[in-house]
């Protein structure tokens, strides 16, 4: 990935305050260390250069705290997503080049830290906590599949794909593209990788590779 794509990828920080990012990273590190029930407020304000009471005038409770983690890493998702879409506005281009981009994305936005530990989060915590499980699935999953879902759309609508269901379709890339980048990161040679480590340029092949097989099952008939 070019310097320009890998910057382009990274969440945008949308300008927070230096105080309220750095109560959101050491809640966010509390929650997945110690359990979202278990951590207090008052931890986490001993866990950031701030005082309680900055900790409170910035989200007042834990949970609007920990909705602003999910709302922040939200719009930072969504912008990576939305910029991948933005080249459909002029002439079309051909279905591999565009699906490699937004896959590209879709993985550097799984690999993403906050995103990382969001999800060790939501494991720990789903069957305890399950309003932090349906958070996540209305206020990230639901936004991330309908983006996924146009841009696919857009591609029909020009013809360089054949949809009966985008929704569907949204699914299933998201699954390969994410279900590929695990298996080669966390299995490694058992998955077919060089290494227990690949590469950017191994992980590029196998993306392709998924990008092909998903246009040759959604071409033209």
């Amino acid at each position: 990935m070019s310097a320009d794509a890998t910057r382009s990828s990274r969440p945008s920080r949308r300008g927070l305050p230096a105080k309220r990012e750095a109560i959101m990273d050491a809640a966010l590190g509390l929650f997945v260390r110690q359990g979202y029930a278990a951590t207090t407020l008052d931890e986490i304000a001993t866990a950031t250069p701030v005082s309680r009471q900055t900790v409170y005038n910035h989200f007042g409770d834990k949970e609007t705290l920990f909705r602003a983690v999910v709302d922040a890493h939200l719009a930072a998702t969504l912008d990576v997503l939305r910029e991948a879409s933005s080249g459909l506005h002029g002439p079309l281009p051909d279905a591999e080049t565009c699906l490699h981009d937004l896959a590209r994305r879709l993985i550097a936005i799984a690999g993403n830290p906050r995103a990382a530990s969001l999800r060790r989060l939501l494991q720990a915590e789903g069957e305890r906590q399950p309003e932090l499980l349906a958070l996540w699935r209305d206020q990230v999953a639901a936004p991330v599949f309908a983006e996924v879902t146009g841009l696919l759309a857009r591609l029909a609508h020009g013809g360089a794909l054949h949809l009966d269901d985008p929704v569907r379709a949204a699914g299933q890339f998201i699954a390969l593209v994410w279900g590929t980048g695990w298996q080669l990161t966390s299995l490694g040679t058992v998955a077919g990788a060089a290494s227990a480590d690949p590469d950017e340029r191994e992980l590029d092949v196998a993306l392709r590779s998924c990008v092909r097989l998903f246009v040759r099952g959604y071409g033209q008939p």
